[in-house]
């Protein structure tokens, strides 16, 4: 049967042809018409919720389904997209049903879920809570090195980059700069020297590299030679009497 649906491009509609499950083919032609609104500016806040309301309302139904990679997916979009708007304990929630999906119903080992984590970790990490953002970056850097084929990847130095920046939330700025000088050496490798990526990095190293210098007294060396010109003074003043 072909499933066909005004304003899809073909790309899509052979997409869509793909999924099973027929409430998860409504909502990726749901997203995709969202999506086209967003690009042209003609979608509110207001809107996304309506649409991620109906989303959690068939997510239960979805669960009900046979566990499945395109379920799985569905719910990491849905996490994606709560954590864009700030509902954090929604994409939390969203997140790690996604990962249940995968590491416990399927039972396999998956760069996607490397993903989920590391979408975790951004959510805790935009809330300030720098500590449990620590212990999601770091599965998602262990299980990107797991199943990664080449160990200096692009997603590894995501996982280094991300961790730098937490460490140095933390205050632990020695630690914060070793993993931005891997975020670097990894991306010198493998993108061009005008790459945002490279830019972003070496901002953030020289940020960080800034506070594991000694701090000088500036005040103190300010203030200093003004005391020593008034003391000055006062010795001629004592010595004129």
């Amino acid at each position: 049967m072909i499933f066909f649906t005004e304003n899809l491009n073909n790309k899509l509609n052979i997409f869509v042809n793909t999924i099973d499950n027929k409430i998860l083919k409504k909502f990726t032609i749901g997203f995709y018409q969202l999506l086209n609104k967003e690009i042209n500016h003609n979608i509110d806040i207001e809107e996304l919720l309506r649409f991620l309301e109906k989303t959690t309302s068939i997510r239960n139904e979805v669960l009900k389904s046979t566990p499945s990679e395109e379920i799985a997916f569905f719910l990491t979009y849905i996490a994606h997209m709560y954590a864009s708007i700030m509902m954090i304990e929604k994409s939390l929630d969203f997140y790690k049903e996604s990962i249940n999906i995968r590491e416990n119903l399927l039972e396999i080992k998956s760069l996607a879920t490397a993903e989920n984590y590391q979408g975790m970790g951004v959510v805790y990490e935009q809330s300030e809570a720098f500590d449990s953002a620590l212990v999601y970056y770091q599965k998602a850097l262990a299980l990107r090195k797991e199943l990664s084929y080449v160990q200096n990847n692009l997603l590894i130095a995501e996982s280094y980059s991300r961790l730098a920046l937490v460490y140095y939330h933390l205050e632990y700025y020695k630690l914060a700069l070793g993993y931005i000088e891997e975020t670097i050496r990894i991306r010198e490798r493998l993108l061009p020297s005008e790459h945002v990526l490279l830019e972003n990095s070496y901002y953030n190293y020289k940020q960080i590299y800034k506070e594991t210098q000694p701090h000088k007294d500036y005040l103190r060396i300010i203030i200093e030679p003004v005391y020593q010109v008034i003391g000055a003074i006062i010795s001629r003043i004592v010595t004129f009497k």
